[in-house]
């Protein structure tokens, strides 16, 4: 059994399980100061924001994901934001982002061979 952490919000609970399914370790409210994100997915270098069902403020969401990828571009390939809560959606959300994450990996493996 799974343990989920206390103050998870019923959203984070299900982004948690969604991961899983996909065999993929994750870590949460994970630091990179001075920011701390909700799922870092060290595997894939990919941050998931969970922003509800009201969101974020977008100006300020774009000004830290910014920041992030200037000062930890080694460690981080994308921020993805999922505003969603349902298990039906969220699924395919982190599929297609991961999708595109072995794309562009596929991309620089063969410019590398070339």
């Amino acid at each position: 059994m799974t343990y989920y952490h206390k103050d998870y919000t019923p959203q984070e609970k299900t982004f948690a399980k969604c991961i899983e399914e996909f065999g993929l370790r994750y870590e949460t409210q994970y630091s990179f100061p001075p920011y701390s994100v909700d799922f870092y997915i060290p595997e894939v270098k990919l941050v998931i924001e969970a922003d509800g069902m009201f969101g974020h403020l977008k100006k300020a969401d774009a000004k830290r994901d910014a920041n992030l990828l200037e000062d930890y571009g080694n460690d981080i390939r994308k921020v993805f934001h999922i505003s969603e809560t349902s298990k039906k959606k969220i699924i395919p959300l982190i599929e297609q982002v991961l999708n595109e994450i072995e794309e562009e990996d596929n991309g620089r493996n063969q410019t590398n061979r070339g």
